[in-house]
């Protein structure tokens, strides 16, 4: 099914200008729950109590407020909010490029697919090939929906991506959390190395992850709309495994194709014991496999 365009804006860097539609590219697949009163089963609403008048208000007489001192607000309508931004051809004007390793994740907020509007298909293309061929993304301002952002246009696919971003004052100090440093020795530093050359992939593929609690939880909720109980599965009581220390989890993780799991205070549980061996060599899962494979 074809994606509808969500609002127009125009792309300008130098004299040049693209105008382009905005798609988004992501959908959240999360579960969502009403709200409902248990003894009837009705689903609640949402009420706005104003207590001055004692009554409860609705939206069409709610306007929005800033609170400059306790208590007082200045006051915005609609209309004036619209004031402050322009018309639906929004400039994205690009700031500068810079290389897309430059920026790090963090400032990501949001994605949208940008398409060519009617008579800019040309001038999209060109931007996105030498775009793609220089291994750069644009930084530029784009005002909607009542702020500024900063975002990035970047080749994607056979066009191109928006991504809106956080500003540097919004992105918390790392700094401020408390971090406990443990003395390392190169050893556990080299045997680390070699878990994460054991288990690195030559490409990612999102295809292979999916979300097994949604899976789960659809599961429960087809089962008790046929009028299924669901009864809580009886805990295994876990067994009491040995406690060893980093170099010997990460021996063992590396023979056992696997990183154990770290639990509480620091420790770590004694990883499964699943190397394939010949002989007197010892050899990982993963190498067995290619040795197979070949």
């Amino acid at each position: 099914m074809a994606l509808r365009p969500l609002r127009n804006a125009t792309i300008t860097f130098g004299l040049v200008s693209i105008p382009v539609r905005f798609y988004t590219a992501t959908k959240s697949e999360d579960i969502h729950f009403h709200l409902l009163h248990e003894s009837c089963g009705t689903r609640v609403n949402r009420k706005w109590w104003c207590p001055y008048h004692e009554k409860i208000v609705s939206s069409d007489e709610l306007i929005r407020g800033y609170e400059v001192s306790k208590g007082k607000y200045v006051t915005f309508t609609d209309e004036e909010m619209d004031t402050l931004e322009t018309d639906d051809n929004r400039a994205l004007d690009i700031a500068e490029f810079v290389d897309l390793k430059e920026i790090d994740p963090v400032f990501f907020e949001k994605a949208y697919f940008l398409g060519p509007a009617p008579g800019g298909g040309k001038t999209y293309n060109l931007l996105s090939t030498a775009m793609k061929k220089q291994n750069k993304v644009g930084v530029a301002r784009w005002v909607s929906s009542g702020k500024e952002h900063l975002v990035v246009l970047r080749p994607f696919e056979k066009g191109l991506i928006l991504h809106t971003m956080y500003y540097a004052d919004e992105v918390r100090d790392f700094g401020a959390i408390d971090i406990e440093h443990g003395a390392i020795r190169d050893k556990e530093v080299q045997l680390a190395e070699m878990l994460i050359d054991e288990l690195t992939e030559e490409k990612f593929d999102p295809m292979q992850f999916h979300d097994d609690y949604r899976g789960r939880l659809l599961d429960r909720i087809k089962a008790k709309a046929q009028g299924k109980a669901i009864k809580a599965p009886e805990k295994e009581e876990e067994e009491g495994g040995e406690v060893i220390d980093i170099m010997e989890a990460l021996r063992r993780s590396l023979e056992g194709g696997r990183a154990a799991a770290a639990p509480r205070h620091g420790r770590v549980r004694r990883a499964p014991r699943r190397a394939a061996v010949k002989g007197n060599k010892t050899r990982t899962p993963v190498q067995a496999r290619k040795r197979k494979a070949s």
